[in-house]
């Protein structure tokens, strides 16, 4: 039985240790990431090394948005293509329906 002097050590549950785990192989990323951008280069190989990697974003955020605008336009032919085909469908509905009504 405990008694109230007793000193016990930290127990830590299941899931704040799947928790403390995630966060500790976050912060390493982080710190690998940036180890990588502050280590002692050169100005001018500082600024290449940015440069270069700011114009691989724009890179695969152009050819993101022009997937996603191709997208886009197929998914709008798609839908125009079968509200025209309900319009001509309608349309031939009602012309049955006049012919059958006189």
């Amino acid at each position: 039985m405990n008694q109230q002097g007793d000193v016990q050590g930290p127990v830590i549950p299941t899931a704040n240790r799947s928790t403390a785990f995630a966060y500790l192989m976050a912060g390493l990323w982080i710190g690998a990431a940036l180890s990588m951008i502050l280590a002692p280069r050169s100005g001018a190989e500082t600024r290449l090394r940015i440069a270069n990697k700011v114009l691989d974003g724009i890179d695969t955020t152009n050819e993101k948005v022009r997937q996603t605008r191709l997208h886009v336009m197929n998914i709008l032919d798609h839908g125009q293509q079968k509200i025209s085909d309900v319009v001509v469908a309608g349309r031939e509905a009602v012309s049955k329906l006049k012919m059958a009504v006189n």
